[in-house]
């Protein structure tokens, strides 16, 4: 029982996550249908993202970019500035959450490479929101977007200004 309680202190939201997913068999009791809800095809596109931002990383070629950052970012402003706006402008074309799986991590090498560990959390934290906050701007940001954009039958540019 000890072991248990240091693992639940240890990983709070795992264990949380856990309880809750007992919880959840609990009130709808497991079935085949379960298999139903898993979309394989968005968990394989993911993997293969994620597979991707491992293997650039393995390459070291967001320590290049990194590197490049750092030599012409001059304050620590600029850099989460510049970490802040990267996000926001890849998610209008590639949706808030694959903009965020792919530089959230690069993000915290760079600012842990500038030693500036103690702004990572801010600084994910305003990434969350930018990406956010420039995916609702296009049709391809996020899919509700891509619903409201068919649905309307706006113009591009409508749909981008009433967005905006």
């Amino acid at each position: 029982m000890h072991h248990l309680y240091r693992w639940a202190k240890k990983d709070f939201v795992l264990f949380t996550s856990f309880v809750l997913a007992l919880l959840s068999c609990i009130i709808v009791p497991p079935s085949m249908a379960y298999i139903q809800y898993i979309d394989l095809h968005t968990l394989l596109l993911l993997f293969c993202l994620m597979a991707v931002v491992e293997g650039l990383h393995r390459a070291e070629v967001f320590d290049h970019i990194a590197h490049y950052f750092l030599r012409h970012m001059h304050t620590e402003r600029h850099l989460v500035m510049l970490l802040v706006l990267l996000c926001f402008v890849s998610s209008m074309c590639i949706t808030n959450d694959v903009a965020l799986i792919t530089f959230v991590p690069f993000a915290i090498m760079l600012l842990r490479n500038a030693d500036l560990t103690s702004r990572i959390t801010s600084t994910v934290a305003l990434m969350t929101i930018a990406a956010n906050m420039g995916s609702m701007l296009t049709p391809v940001g996020n899919p509700q977007n891509l619903y409201l954009y068919r649905l309307s039958g706006y113009s591009l540019s409508q749909f981008m200004g009433i967005m905006l």
